[in-house]
């Protein structure tokens, strides 16, 4: 009796087993992928939590320490771009267009922050910034393939109550002015589209390193003559320098980078929930360094933050993508 055709041939028989292997391999590498993207996108705003305290040392026009925030951030990635020779290349014109989008759309984003601020206080500034992940709920399926989930929608009810809880001292205090809420609902509208876009560019085959190089360049110059007319040579101190540094390396190049590189790993609507942990870890930082307590309201508020957040981890689906 002759031998089967692929034993003669010398070909191997199937392993039984092997694509049972094979599947838990790719499910681990996936899981590893997905645990990543909600660490980074975590990490990010955690280190950002610190912005309030480090400020607060600083007594430059707040514009212009951001501007030299951004300075600093585009010097600190150029020497990592430089180093690891990995400046960002867009592959096509669509790519470059989006990216300087991206740059004039976190500009507007801060501009339109430090406004509300001004004219509604700190806590309404906070609280209509981050409706960002509501516009983003509802904008991101229709531009990508990131479908919204209902587990989604819970978390960010969730999340917008903790954010209430923490701010209701602020906001029965703040004045209700229509210019600064309609600055702070912008905020939140250009926070959104940073989010989406960040996405697509990563999509597109971006490092988030690269992304964030050119993009706090673009913030840097469009804020800079702003800056420069609120300031005086007084302002720029060696305290103020060094804070300008620190909130530049640490807390841009370092957190955006993350943050951003996180996003190509789990859906968009699930990072900007992870967000929310920025204004939780706030006033932490201000009790470490500070000294300064946290109220029975922020604790409660930020307990809501992070079962949010829990929640999107635990029964949010992952997304389906190649990844690079």
């Amino acid at each position: 009796m002759n031998a089967p055709e692929d034993r003669r041939a010398g070909a191997p028989l199937p392993i039984a087993g092997t694509d049972e292997a094979a599947r838990r391999q790719g499910a681990a590498e996936a899981g590893s992928r997905r645990l990543r993207g909600y660490g980074e996108t975590f990490t990010g705003p955690l280190i950002n939590g610190s912005i309030g305290t480090i400020v607060s040392y600083a007594t430059i026009p707040v514009v212009m320490l951001v501007s030299l925030r951004m300075a600093f951030a585009t010097g600190a990635l150029a020497v990592v771009l430089g180093l690891r020779r990995a400046w960002p290349r867009p592959r096509d014109r669509a790519t470059v267009l989006r990216l300087g989008l991206l740059g004039l759309v976190l500009a507007a984003n801060l501009t339109c922050y430090f406004l509300a601020i001004r004219e509604t206080g700190v806590a309404i500034a906070i609280f209509t910034s981050y409706l960002a992940p509501v516009y983003v709920a509802a904008v991101a399926p229709r531009f990508s393939r990131d479908r919204t989930e209902p587990v989604v929608l819970a978390a960010l009810a969730i999340a917008l109550a903790g954010m209430a809880v923490i701010l209701v001292p602020g906001l029965r205090s703040a004045g209700l002015n229509a210019g600064g809420l309609a600055a702070g609902v912008a905020a939140g509208v250009f926070y959104a589209g940073y989010l989406v876009l960040s996405k697509d560019l990563r999509r597109r085959g971006l490092e988030g390193t690269g992304i964030v190089f050119v993009i706090a360049a673009i913030t840097a110059l469009v804020l800079l003559p702003w800056g420069l007319a609120q300031s005086t040579a007084a302002d720029f101190t060696a305290v103020n320098l060094a804070m300008a540094a620190l909130l530049g390396v640490v807390t841009t190049a370092l957190s955006f980078s993350l943050f951003i590189d996180g996003l190509h790993y789990i859906k968009v609507q699930h990072a900007s929930i992870m967000g929310y942990i920025e204004p939780v870890s706030a006033p932490l930082y201000a009790f470490v360094l500070l000294g300064q307590r946290p109220s029975g309201w922020t604790l409660a508020g930020g307990a809501l933050i992070v079962l949010a957040g829990v929640l999107v981890v635990a029964r949010g689906k992952a997304e389906e993508e190649v990844y690079g």
